[in-house]
């Protein structure tokens, strides 16, 4: 048996309840009459029974249709009752499912996100992070909803700015991925200045701790959208395009470091019960400029050759350091086309919860300067640069609203997003002074021997690897493709106003 709906069991009541009362209004109208008054065989009984039955109809009549009137008022107030009540469903399910949601919508709210930025150079062995990024950020959004024919469309932007609180911490790290090359070592056997037998090679190792703090973001987003184009159940969908830009500035300052080079030829490492250890590089410099490499002999002892006469020993790239000033600075940008959902829960007539999935495939591009570098131009040291649909970023959110008019409301909620990039393409740009004063200084030493730039370019090293690096850097900038993966992650709980107009 099928159930009737319940706006047809509603109906069938109103069609019943007048019916009844037009019944019994109808049955009692006062022009009853007694059959007592048929009754005719003596007129004593019969004037008897019609006097009695006149009072006693009268009475009853008058009962009866007073219970009727009764009766009929409070059928009628009850289905008064039951179409107010109709009628205040029928606008709280109005009100429930936002029917009506043509016009413009304003949002503003504060929220506080802990954040992490991190690269890695595949090449280069080094990584580099942003760890516990506080960011305060202030927002506001709006949305215009309009109809087109048969479907709801709407525009859509939005603005954050925040700013860094507190400091965090940045690591510079190139020691967990092996270290960097710096140079190969081997024996010049027959004296023309170039290496005939190779003994290993140099190694750097680098790790130094900063703080962080003074740093901005900022991000906007556009798009279109089709306002509750489908449903998932009580849930109302609103798929959208756009285009979403995200910035952020850091920097550090009092970054405190060590670095240590080490060799991994005969006599630069030892290992001890499964761990290795090694000796940070010692070069010793002879009287005629030959740089040799110091290590430990048979006996476990760091002795000078036996042969030979040196002016000094260098450590080479052993040493602690110390930047009180800024000593990494970047500039990072995500910037792309974006597939967004949106999704909308009323829960009654007061509060409701919406969420959204954000799929995103930005560009990827981040400005660097380390000013203690003297060896990288500067303001720009570094560049990583990946073209649009290189990156992929996921943004998640979900608010809880509340009403507290009928056009303002209140929300609390959480928000993700998570950008990354593999495979992005690095510039260095050298200090083409420093090379080129460096290789001056140089030719004017063997200059002062008698030597010209024939002779010393076939016999000095350092001039020959600068030589080198200029062609391996046309313009002192040296370009390595796919030598960048990197990634920012952030996580927030946000309060906010939202209001219709």
């Amino acid at each position: 048996m099928k159930i009737l709906p319940k706006f047809l069991v509603q109906c069938s009541l109103l069609v019943l309840i007048p019916a009844g009362a037009n019944a019994a209004g109808t049955y009692y109208t006062g022009n009853y009459q007694s059959p007592q008054s048929r009754y005719t065989q003596k007129s004593y009984a019969s004037t008897r029974s019609t006097n009695y039955s006149s009072q006693g109809v009268s009475s009853y009549n008058q009962q009866q249709y007073a219970n009727a009137g009764y009766t009929t008022n409070r059928n009628m107030r009850q289905q008064n009752s039951r179409n107010q009540q109709s009628q205040g469903q029928t606008q709280r399910a109005s009100a429930t499912t936002n029917t009506n949601k043509n016009g413009f919508y304003l949002e503003a709210g504060l929220s506080k996100q802990a954040a992490m930025w991190q690269f890695e150079m595949n090449e280069s062995a080094s990584i580099l992070h942003y760890d516990n990024i506080d960011w305060a950020v202030f927002d506001v959004k709006g949305a215009y909803v309009f109809d087109a024919g048969s479907t709801k469309m709407q525009v859509n932007a939005g603005f954050k700015y925040g700013i860094q609180t507190g400091e965090s911490t940045m690591v510079d790290d190139d020691i967990t991925n092996g270290g960097y090359f710096i140079t190969t070592w081997g024996e010049d056997e027959d004296g023309d200045g170039k290496i005939d037998t190779v003994l290993g090679d140099q190694t750097g190792h680098a790790l130094s701790i900063g703080t962080s703090k003074d740093g901005t973001m900022m991000e906007f987003n556009a798009g279109f959208g089709l306002t509750d184009f489908f449903t998932w159940g009580r849930v109302k969908v609103t798929p959208s395009i756009g285009w979403r830009y995200l910035k952020y500035e850091l920097e550090t300052t009092n970054n405190y470091g060590v670095s240590i080079d080490t060799y991994n030829g005969e006599g630069g490492c030892i290992t001890v019960d499964g761990e290795t250890q090694c000796d940070p590089v010692l070069v010793a410099y002879d009287t005629a400029g030959n740089q040799i490499i110091l290590t430990r002999n048979d006996n476990n002892e760091i002795e000078l050759p036996s042969t030979g006469s040196y002016n000094f020993i260098d450590t080479n790239g052993t040493y602690y350091y110390d930047q009180p000033g800024v000593s990494h600075s970047y500039e990072v940008e995500w910037s792309g086309p974006y597939l967004a959902l949106d999704m909308l829960y009323d829960i009654n007539v007061n509060n409701y919860v919406n969420g959204y999935v954000e799929l995103g495939l930005p560009g990827y591009s981040a400005i660097g300067d380390q000013p203690y570098r003297f060896d990288w131009a500067h303001p720009k040291s570094v560049e990583d640069e990946a073209g649009i649909g290189s990156a992929f970023h996921l943004g998640l959110g979900a608010n809880w609203s509340t009403k507290i008019t009928d056009a303002v409301s209140l929300s609390i909620g959480v928000t993700y997003d998570y950008y990354s990039v593999s495979d992005a393409d690095a510039k260095t740009y050298l200090n083409e002074g420093y090379y080129t004063d460096l290789y001056n200084a140089r030719l004017e030493l063997y200059e002062s021997e008698g030597h010209d730039e024939a002779y010393m370019l076939e016999n000095d090293t350092i001039a020959q690897n600068i030589v080198q690096l200029e062609e391996d850097c046309p313009g002192w900038v040296c370009s390595a493709s796919g030598e960048i993966e990197s990634f920012y992650k952030s996580l927030g709980v946000r309060v906010g106003v939202n209001a219709k107009f």
